[in-house]
């Protein structure tokens, strides 16, 4: 395990930006962001991307939480998986997060079909995935989703790796 950085020590920019996407929701918990704070300027850095998806991205909130929840469960990332980021997801639709449930809009299943397929078995995505993807979503936000996917997908392992949620009891 690699400890997480005690908050009292931690540099004054990388303070800062842990608090700035607790404030915004980007930042549900401060374990992970303070295992990377041992290499600040790339804590700032992975602070900073994250935080974009959740002040300034075009896709909607419960959607990016669907996704995000969904790789959660497949990195099985217990950080993570406990984590809420929106309050438009309900504990019901966490229970039933694939990607072919009613509950779904066609474009959440989308999503959650693409994600799945990321974090799962990404040499199964092929030019027939993005085209479907692209029924549902223009060019950017299928880039936005495939940036924010990939980005939970690493952040969800690396947390496992690092086993933050050790870290955090």
């Amino acid at each position: 395990m690699i400890a997480p950085i005690d908050s009292d020590d931690l540099a004054p920019d990388t303070a800062a930006a842990i608090s700035r996407a607790r404030r915004s929701g980007a930042l549900s918990s401060t374990v992970l962001p303070r295992i990377w704070a041992h290499r600040p300027e790339l804590a700032d850095a992975q602070i900073t991307l994250q935080s974009r998806f959740y002040d300034s991205a075009i896709l909607p909130g419960r959607l990016l939480e669907l996704v995000r929840l969904r790789i959660a469960s497949i990195n099985q990332c217990q950080v993570c998986q406990t984590a809420r980021k929106s309050v438009d997801v309900s504990e019901e639709d966490i229970a039933c997060l694939s990607d072919d449930d009613g509950r779904f809009s066609a474009s959440e299943q989308a999503a959650l079909k693409f994600a799945t397929a990321l974090a799962a078995d990404h040499l199964s995505i092929g030019g027939d995935e993005i085209e479907s993807l692209l029924e549902h979503f223009s060019s950017e936000q299928a880039v936005e989703l495939g940036m924010f996917a990939a980005l939970m997908v690493g952040s969800g392992r690396l947390a496992y790796a690092f086993r933050a949620l050790e870290a955090q009891q």
